[in-house]
């Protein structure tokens, strides 16, 4: 038996605590097709074809810092947004058996000097004239990485490069030709290391020697960024690393190529660093397969990372192996904005284990977003940045980050991260079936949810009494609260935050609606009147006495407790639309003599008292609250509505981190024939202290102008958001609004599909309430009109062998 040679690249390798199946890695490579700086889907697919079982992946320089970019779409792992874009692709690379390191970068050029950059020369690019670095700032840079590295952990990455080398920040400080410094970071070769060891230093403490590599370029010039001894700058860096037990591995350029004989040459410099540092070592610069094995074979290094050719040929390793010919790369595609370029690989022939061309000469082909735009042949200038930035239209298509329009930028709201400002709000829907969640409300919230975007629930009743509508939802109930569970889940699997809109209707209500046909409750016994809403007779309320009000606040701070124990993120108070709260603190419905009524302060006692109770319940970070000071709906009106709402927000402020005030805007006014928003909410959003949700009739135009006046954090939107679950993307790139249908807004049938039967004329069955199984035989008789419907049967949960069906 002829026994087959052994392929030095295609040797196992022991790195640390990590088993390799072969010594070939791909290189980091800057893509600049992150579009807005996160991650897309098609970066999965571009690492997962050059994934193998037991091979080593780097990934392009990812920035640590919105200061650290200076590449357009290049991606960063600085957000929460960004590091759960990262958990796909490193999820497809895992499950083809890789590892995946992620390069976490930073630019720099606003750091060790104030000396410009010169033109480049290939691509046109002018630098912009860079910022000195004052020494208190340093501590924070470090910390960017050492966050940046946590976040590539909770990512998913088996580790992290710290990216040392091409004349990026770390360079800039270590580099005695970029390096201009006279303070303890300049100077000496041990001051000018001394940035890219604290770094190293953060990471390693952050995660750990054992899942920390590092890239350096000792003997590069790249970016002006050049060394008077630079086997110096190795060999006291290597030191460095050294001085952390199990520091995984050392990522080393070569020196420039030499021409020999007319070739282009590897000089071969690195064998001193690669016998001095005791971790695993790999080579780098211009190695192709016979080098390759050649410097593997000869002790000279561990690992070999491959970028350009396995940039045109995703199946590297198996066509070293089978010494098969390779694609050839081309200049002008490596950093594209268009698409992802994914290269084909040839097809293999299992009886002769050589590889058949499938449709002629393997090309590289451009997937994803196609624009007549992007041609492949349409600029024929060489250098990323010139190519990008010479077409307008390209760049605007493909680079300009969601931060342009202000309703898509993010937002920080307390501790928790927005990805935009457009805020679904809370919609009474009718269609909780005996007061309990349903099924069919997982679809609708989860089609509404994006990535960061934040839900607010329809208005949810605090105990029975509560209630005033038909099938609205509760928590009150352990059996509410367990429905609620799954449809939370739901929508954070979608990735957005979901919080539950806690209410009270008061008198807004018939004895129907209310235990043992009781009166409804609320400040006072005036009836509201019969043209407060047309068609409505609303039942004649009893006026809650002193002694009950503490057990009507003690039923907020209960449904608090079990809105955060169904999942959701957070609760919002209702505090307007004429409900409860407002019907003691406006003076127009509250006509009481007591400690509850009179003053403003009086009247506004109770909110006060509900407010304090969900805080101390919860936590103030968890809570908000949607008011109304302005509105004169169920005949709650307020004399002094500007006193009111002023008041209410100092109140607020009371409470350190209380997160929101959800505020409604004034009744529109006619203006030339149109309705228009009066915009009378800036003195209370700058007075209280948190996040302020404007609402109130916005469209797109509105939203983006109060966000970027600064006259809101965020915008509410109920109707239209309705009718375009989709609406945040619909706003992103000005698609046109389906239509609302006021005719389905409140019919009892999920889908909206016909005007409900249960509303009729007469008080007492237009608020019927319909018992769970009366809604479901309707709903069940509306199935056989609708045979494109789901069945209430099919929405049930159902074990199939050992999986759970919900």
């Amino acid at each position: 038996m002829v026994r087959q040679e052994v392929i030095p690249l295609m040797t196992p390798h022991k790195m640390g605590q990590f088993d390799l199946s072969h010594r070939v890695v791909l290189a980091p490579m800057t893509r600049c097709r992150s579009y807005g700086y996160v991650p897309q889907p098609h970066n999965a697919l571009y690492y997962s074809q050059r994934a193998t079982s037991g091979g080593l992946l780097i990934s392009e320089g990812t920035g640590v810092s919105a200061t650290a970019q200076g590449f357009p779409g290049s991606p960063g792992i600085w957000t929460p947004e960004q590091v759960d874009a990262w958990k796909p692709v490193v999820d497809v690379v895992h499950r083809k058996g890789a590892l995946f390191f992620c390069q976490i970068a930073h630019v720099g050029r606003v750091s060790t000097n104030d000396r410009q950059l010169p033109p480049d020369a290939e691509s046109g690019t002018v630098y912009s004239k860079p910022r000195r670095l004052g020494t208190d700032e340093i501590a924070g840079v470090v910390n960017d990485f050492r966050r940046a590295a946590r976040n590539a952990i909770e990512a998913g990455f088996n580790g992290v490069e710290i990216h040392g080398a091409h004349g990026f920040l770390f360079e800039q400080f270590m580099k005695d030709g970029a390096n201009d410094r006279d303070d303890e970071y300049g100077g000496s070769l041990e001051n000018r290391c001394r940035f890219a060891v604290e770094v190293i230093d953060a990471v390693v403490g952050e995660v750990g020697a054992h899942r920390v590599g590092i890239r350096l370029s000792p003997f590069a010039d790249y970016m002006e960024c050049v060394d008077s001894d630079p086997v110096a700058l190795g060999h006291y860096m290597v030191q460095q690393l050294n001085r952390h037990e199990g520091f995984l591995y050392c990522h080393m350029v070569e020196p420039r190529m030499a021409i020999v004989d007319g070739r282009r040459q590897i000089p071969h410099r690195l064998l001193p660093f690669r016998k001095a540092f005791n971790g695993t070592f790999i080579a780098a610069g211009g190695y192709d397969r016979e080098e390759g094995n050649k410097a593997v074979a000869d002790g000279y290094t561990d690992l070999i990372a491959y970028g350009r050719i396995f940039l045109a040929n995703p199946d590297l390793p198996r066509r070293f192996e089978m010494d098969a010919p390779l694609n050839k790369y081309d200049r002008d595609k490596r950093h594209r904005v268009a698409g992802w370029l994914a290269a084909k690989p040839h097809d293999f022939d299992s009886k002769t284990k050589r590889m058949t061309e499938t449709g002629g000469k393997t090309k590289e082909t451009a997937s994803g977003v196609q624009d007549s735009r992007l041609k492949e042949d349409g600029n024929p200038s060489r250098g990323m940045r010139h190519y990008i930035w010479s077409n307008p239209d390209t760049y605007k298509y493909f680079c300009t980050r969601p931060e342009a329009m202000p309703l898509l930028t993010p937002f920080k709201m307390g501790q928790f991260e927005l990805s935009h400002r457009v805020v679904l709000a809370p919609l009474t829907r009718c269609r909780s079936y005996g007061n309990v969640p349903q099924p069919h409300a997982a679809v609708y919230y989860s089609q509404r949810a994006t990535r960061g975007g934040l839900l607010i629930t329809e208005a949810t009743g605090v105990s029975a009494t509560a209630q005033g509508y038909p099938e609205t939802p509760g928590i009150w109930t352990q059996e509410q609260v367990e429905a609620w569970k799954p449809i939370v889940d739901a929508v954070h699997r979608k990735g957005a935050l979901f919080f539950c809109q806690m209410w009270h209707v008061g008198r807004v209500s018939t004895n129907d609606f209310q235990p043992d046909g009781q009166a409804p409750i609320s400040s006072t016994d005036k009836q509201i009147s019969p043209d407060a809403e047309p068609g409505m007779v609303y039942s004649k309320p009893r006026r809650l006495r002193v002694d009950e009000i503490p057990g009507i606040v003690d039923d907020f701070r209960r449904a608090a407790r079990n809105a955060i124990e169904a999942g959701f993120d957070g609760v919002e108070i209702h505090g307007a639309n004429g409900y409860l709260l407002e019907q003691f603190m406006k003076d127009g419905a509250n006509d009481r003599d007591d400690e509850y009524g009179g003053s403003l302060e009086n009247r506004c006692r109770f909110a006060v008292e509900v407010v304090d109770a969900v805080v101390r319940e919860v936590g103030a970070d968890r809570v908000g609250i949607r008011l109304s000071p302005f509105l004169d709906y169920m005949d709650c009106v307020d004399s002094n509505p500007v006193a009111l709402a002023d008041y209410m927000v100092r109140q607020l402020n009371k409470h350190e981190g209380f997160l929101y005030c959800h505020m409604v805007e004034p009744r529109m006014a006619i203006v030339d024939g149109r309705r228009q928003i009066q915009h009378g909410l800036l003195p209370f959003r700058k007075v209280f202290n948190g996040v302020f949700i404007a609402a109130g009739g916005y469209d797109r135009e509105e939203g983006n102008k109060v966000v970027s006046e600064g006259y809101t954090d965020l915008v509410a939107y109920g109707r239209l958001f309705l009718a375009n679950p989709d609406l945040p993307k619909r706003f992103e790139i000005g698609a046109p609004l389906n239509k609302y249908d006021r005719s389905t807004f409140y019919t009892q049938d999920p889908v909206g599909c016909k005007k409900s039967s249960s509303s009729t004329s007469s008080s007492s069955s237009a608020r019927q309430r319909l018992d769970s199984s009366s809604a479901r035989a309707e709903f069940r008789a509306e199935l056989e009109l609708h045979p494109r419907l789901v069945s209430l049967n099919e929405l049930t949960p159902f074990k199939m062998g050992q999986f759970e069906l919900a």
